[in-house]
């Protein structure tokens, strides 16, 4: 997937940089022998100008996935010590809150697939999420209700297989 990464960040000086040199390469080669400044403050201000919009969008995409990570996690710490109790006890059967608590946990990763689908969700932080649902869906009992969950077509495209990937 080639979405939204954190890391990024520290590529935009070079870019910038990159981008000038570029630009005063190509400029140099048209002007012939004489470069004159008003050529090259309108270099500096051109790829200034492109990697700070390229920066802001990277800051705009940062927030929306700070915001979706907040969330995200915010809604499974809510989740958590009943999905452990669920895992310990499953083998005796999945019933009434227990169930919808998983249906909740399912919506949740299939709200955050569809996100790190649309390249919203860092990479790593992806990885560590499905590494989270595959302790989950390795409890037979627990994988049984997903399967037929996503069986109806619903969950975004969500599918074990993606947990499957990362056995």
């Amino acid at each position: 997937m080639g979405g939204f990464r954190l890391r990024n960040r520290r590529w935009y000086p070079w870019l910038f940089l990159a981008l000038f040199a570029g630009l005063f390469v190509v400029a140099r080669a048209l002007s012939g022998t004489e470069l004159r400044i008003e050529w090259v403050i309108s270099i500096l201000g051109g790829a200034g100008g492109l990697t700070t919009i390229l920066y802001t969008q990277h800051l705009q995409e940062t927030r929306l996935f700070s915001d979706l990570f907040k969330e995200f996690n915010a809604r499974y710490n809510e989740l958590n010590n009943q999905l452990n109790r669920i895992v310990e006890t499953s083998d005796t059967g999945i019933h009434g809150e227990d169930r919808q608590s998983l249906m909740d946990y399912f919506n949740l990763c299939a709200e955050e697939y569809l996100y790190y689908q649309a390249g919203y969700i860092d990479e790593a932080v992806w990885e560590s999420w499905i590494l989270g649902m595959k302790c989950f869906s390795d409890a037979s009992a627990i994988r049984r209700i997903w399967e037929q969950e996503l069986a109806g077509g619903s969950y975004y495209g969500f599918s074990l297989r993606e947990l499957d990937r990362h056995a």
